[in-house]
């Protein structure tokens, strides 16, 4: 029975690594549930939300923050930096990777206050402002412009063709070597569709660049003081997090070492905290209204499936009678989520799980957030 009880776990660890870390992730998941801790003034719906976080999305650390309409923010935190009671316990201002919620700071960055003064700069070709001059290898290049980046409409698509930004041990052209965007061929005529891709947001960073004469991260850093709020970026410092991988077979916690991480600032390369990232959104909320501003109704979308319409970064969708605009994050071993209601209620979850599919959790905050908020108003 020693024997058994010896071999039969190390036997069970050297077949299936991950079929033992779900076995056992029960155990972590309820212990995370029990840490959550809550503002004072946090709604008991979003309480019960965060303490439902670490068992329904399989993420045993996690942020929540509230915005309300009147810009009260609230927010909860559970679990550890890693293993349960044996590292530190996350706290507000820990920082979590962002994944793809870095375009929205990216976003606000390239069209804030002093960026919008350059009038036009967003309708101007994109060709132009980087320099480049025709011929192209596709034509429809020349018609990209700025604006076309901000609301995934430039013709790149990351899903009929491998992105560029996240092939692995390989530098991306962007933002490096532009000259390579005249050989690229495009997969649409922009503005005629929407296709949710990660190069659009590397372009607008050095478009930004281009045409202001200064980097967007000094911009970021001088205009609207970026690290007040705690947000920086995994190539300078990465999160002490210790991201689950139990459901993910193909990749582990070094898949960082494959990617560019000052290449991918823009579209997925920044770290921080949920409070910290809401704290920054409230400074500039008149920036979610100029994104939702940006909905072109002459192209046509679905707004009851995922990427289908973009108002700017924002994923426009409806839910039965209800419209809400979302950015999605995902990064192997993680998922995180920005979701805002028409009353200008916003939710930012940073999560240290991920779930099949991914879909999963933006479905499950989303739905939460609409119940929550709806039950608040009717009191």
């Amino acid at each position: 029975m020693l024997i058994c009880a010896i071999f039969l776990p190390w036997l069970a660890w050297e077949t299936d690594r991950n079929m033992v870390r779900r076995w056992v992730y029960p155990l972590t998941g309820h212990l995370a549930e029990l840490s959550t801790r809550c503002d004072a003034a946090t709604p008991a719906w979003l309480q019960t939300l965060a303490q439902q976080l670490p068992t329904r999305l399989d993420s045993p650390a996690n942020q929540i923050a509230l915005v309300d309409q009147s810009g009260m923010l609230t927010g909860c935190v559970n679990g550890w930096e890693g293993h349960p009671f044996f590292s530190k316990r996350v706290t507000t201002d820990t920082r979590f990777r962002f994944a793809s919620l870095s375009k929205l700071v990216t976003f606000f960055g390239v069209t804030h206050e002093q960026a919008l003064g350059q009038v036009g700069w967003l309708s101007q070709p994109l060709f132009e402002v980087l320099g480049l001059t025709p011929p192209f290898r596709d034509p429809r290049i020349a018609q990209i412009q700025v604006h076309h980046l901000l609301n995934h409409s430039a013709g790149f698509d990351r899903l009929r063709v491998k992105d560029p930004m996240v092939i692995d041990d390989q530098k991306p052209w962007c933002p490096g070597q532009l000259e390579k965007l005249a050989d690229t061929p495009l997969q649409f005529t922009p503005g005629s569709h929407y296709a949710y891709a990660n190069l659009g947001f590397c372009l607008a960073a050095v478009a930004y660049e281009r045409r202001m004469g200064r980097s967007l991260w000094s911009a970021l850093e001088q205009d609207m003081h970026l690290s007040r709020y705690g947000l920086g970026y995994m190539d300078e410092v990465d999160s002490p997090i210790a991201y689950n991988f139990m459901h993910n077979e193909m990749r582990g916690p070094e898949f960082v070492a494959h990617f560019d991480w000052q290449a991918l600032r823009a579209p997925m390369g920044m770290t921080g905290s949920a409070q910290g990232l809401a704290r920054f959104v409230a400074d500039n909320r008149a920036l979610l209204d100029f994104a939702r501003g940006m909905h072109d109704p002459g192209i046509p979308c679905n707004e009851t499936l995922f990427e289908s319409c973009m108002d700017g970064f924002l994923e426009r969708r409806r839910l039965g009678d209800v419209t809400v605009w979302q950015q999605r994050g995902y990064l192997y071993g993680m998922a995180a989520l920005f979701v805002m209601d028409k009353a200008g209620n916003y939710l930012v979850w940073l999560g240290s799980g991920e779930i099949n599919p991914p879909t999963l959790a933006s479905d499950f905050l989303v739905r939460t957030l609409i119940d929550g908020v709806s039950q608040h108003a009717a009191r």
